[in-house]
């Protein structure tokens, strides 16, 4: 494994330092050898100095003890002078082995130059050499098993492709006369709408055509609308797909996805209820209601039958002084509402009647969600 491919790198390093610097002062390490050994055995040497010291104490009994060290000194100084004189005699000059193992550890310190700081990040960066040749060496084994696990992916995608693109063309008809029933409510009540899905899978290109007026032809949405129609057209559609019953959302959802849960959306929806008013307006508010059960829904509005459904209502005000201008937002609770609901009736907060009808307005959006 990689750790016993690092131990055998760094012992090699450690054995080849330690056999240069044997067989570079072979010469040097024979004479020392030869001297410790003549020293130990030579004539006045360790062993024979000892062996005087010997001489002196025998048969003196109060030195029986250090007689009985001196004999065992004698036969280490023997052992040590030995082993020495074997030591030696084994080292031998070789220059030629010596050319080898120098060339051999600049070859490590090269390898560590070009790969790493030491022999470990030289063996961590063999292992990853190692490992892309042999992805070189089969790589055309592995392009044929990729055409394989390619072939049948590409398999799978087309039954999804052929499922969702069926499942579009089958609900664009239902999806347009929905909406279209909606924008009746939304004071568009003479509009026209169709969806057109592609025929090439999985019906990717879909668009949604609007006749906003009667004769006028059916354009893409984002042409044939102005932009409160195009508002108006969203909030349609919006709330035709609140309506759609979940087994089918699940079933579309499924053939393209892991089922996995849709998250929850926050919609805004700014001047959706410019050119209308009266009846008109309050459908748009209750319209908006009606979404806001299934969604977070944010409504910029001037209309007062739209303001009225709010769950909570905030009203933005300029403030300026010599040199600054600031925008509050301020939530109103019930009495504010009323007030802030006459100003944008009759543009007088103060007025009676139009506080009366605010009251109502509401009053009426209460009854009605409830």
């Amino acid at each position: 494994d990689d750790h016993a491919l690092l131990r055998v790198a760094l012992h090699e390093d450690l054995d080849l330092e330690a056999e240069e610097d044997l067989l570079g002062g072979a010469l040097a390490y024979q004479e020392a050898g030869s001297a410790a050994v003549d020293a130990l055995l030579g004539e006045d040497g360790a062993l024979d100095r000892v062996a005087g010291a010997l001489r002196a104490l025998r048969d003196a009994v109060p030195f029986a003890a250090a007689a009985s060290q001196l004999q065992a000194v004698a036969t280490d100084l023997q052992d040590v002078a030995r082993d020495l004189r074997g030591l030696a005699e084994g080292i031998e000059p070789n220059p030629e082995r010596l050319d080898v193992v120098r060339s051999r550890r600049r070859l490590l310190r090269e390898l560590c130059r070009k790969y790493g700081d030491d022999l470990g990040a030289v063996m961590v960066e063999h292992k990853a050499l190692a490992e892309r040749l042999e992805e070189l060496d089969g790589r055309e084994g592995r392009a044929e098993r990729l055409g394989v696990e390619l072939a049948a992916a590409t398999k799978v995608v087309g039954i999804a492709q052929a499922k969702v693109g069926a499942l579009r063309r089958a609900a664009a008809g239902a999806l347009g006369t929905a909406v279209e029933s909606h924008l009746r409510r939304l004071a568009m009540g003479k509009a026209r709408v169709a969806v057109s899905v592609g025929e090439d899978e999985p019906g990717d290109d879909v668009a949604f055509l609007l006749a906003a007026n009667p004769g006028a032809p059916l354009l893409p949405l984002a042409r044939a609308a102005s932009g409160g129609e195009l508002a108006r057209a969203m909030l349609a559609l919006r709330l035709v797909l609140v309506e759609v019953p979940m087994a089918n959302v699940a079933e579309l959802r499924a053939a393209v996805t892991d089922g996995g849960e849709e998250s929850v959306a926050t919609l805004i929806f700014d001047e959706v209820d410019a050119g209308i008013g009266g009846a008109a307006a309050s459908a748009v508010g209750e319209a908006l209601a009606l979404l806001a059960q299934h969604r977070q829904v944010f409504v910029v509005t001037h209309l007062a039958q739209v303001a009225a459904w709010a769950d909570a209502q905030i009203a933005v005000t300029k403030v300026q002084t010599e040199t600054t201008t600031v925008t509050v937002a301020t939530q109103l609770d019930r009495a504010a509402r009323v007030v802030e609901l006459a100003r944008m009736l009759s543009g007088s907060p103060d007025s009676e009647r139009a506080q009366l009808h605010a009251e109502e307005l509401l009053s009426a959006a209460d009854q009605r969600r409830a």
